[in-house]
């Protein structure tokens, strides 16, 4: 099934499909919302783990307001095949003079994170480059990945391009990218549709962007207790 001009990747089974759906249905319920988004998750993450040879540390890297949802589902797939290490940037996102930036306030990176064999870049949906670029340089220097998955459940139509052409060629073949859905329309406030819905931070239950509320994802809890 599709909705206005979206199109399905290979990657996308019916149950992702039925999954994105459901994403859709939820936006007026926030914990329907992120259970669908963690669920999305997992079926990206077992997207992911499959094409990565058994035992390789993936460097799992989000934005704050993923974390707990859609990063957590990727980790959760993939953790049983391989060894998780995680990077949470609270990015604020803004737009001064048509120009979108993304610039990173706070993050945190787990020990051992320029080891990764892996990266493994997740983002509820990418519109423009400016997030995933942000957090990509901020670890490309100290990372020498064989890989870095770009993994959204939906995207822009000319989104990827717009990536591959913010790097060098040597960076940007390193690029895989993992989505179930494109889309091709936006509104005039420049939301994707039907994308995912609207502006994640409300449709996860979340007043604005973490890096502006003081946001501290359980995942990051978590992980830094350990």
């Amino acid at each position: 099934m599709q909705r206005n001009s979206r199109k399905y990747s290979d990657f996308a089974d019916d149950l992702a499909k039925q999954t994105l759906e459901k994403l859709i249905a939820s936006v007026n319920s926030p914990p329907d919302y992120q259970a669908a988004m963690l669920e999305l998750g997992r079926q990206l993450g077992r997207v992911v783990g499959a094409s990565i040879p058994h035992g390789r540390k993936c460097l799992i890297v989000s934005t704050a307001e993923d974390a707990d949802y859609l990063a957590s589902g990727v980790m959760e797939s993939m953790q049983c095949e391989h060894e998780m290490l995680a990077a949470v940037f609270w990015n604020n996102h803004y737009s001064i003079y048509d120009a979108s930036i993304a610039p990173i306030v706070h993050q945190f990176i787990q020990p051992g994170f320029e080891y990764a064999d892996e990266i493994v870049v997740v983002k509820s949906i990418i519109s423009t480059s400016c997030v995933i670029r942000t957090n990509i340089l901020s670890l490309i220097e100290s990372v020498s990945a064989n890989n870095i998955y770009v993994v959204a459940p939906v995207i822009f139509f000319n989104a990827e391009d717009r990536l591959r052409s913010e790097f060098p060629t040597n960076i940007s073949d390193k690029f895989r990218f993992v989505f179930f859905a494109v889309d091709e329309e936006r509104t005039k406030a420049g939301n994707v549709i039907p994308g995912i819905g609207g502006q994640i931070y409300q449709l996860l239950g979340m007043h604005d962007q973490p890096a502006r509320t003081g946001y501290l994802p359980n995942l990051v809890r978590r992980l830094a207790c350990l």
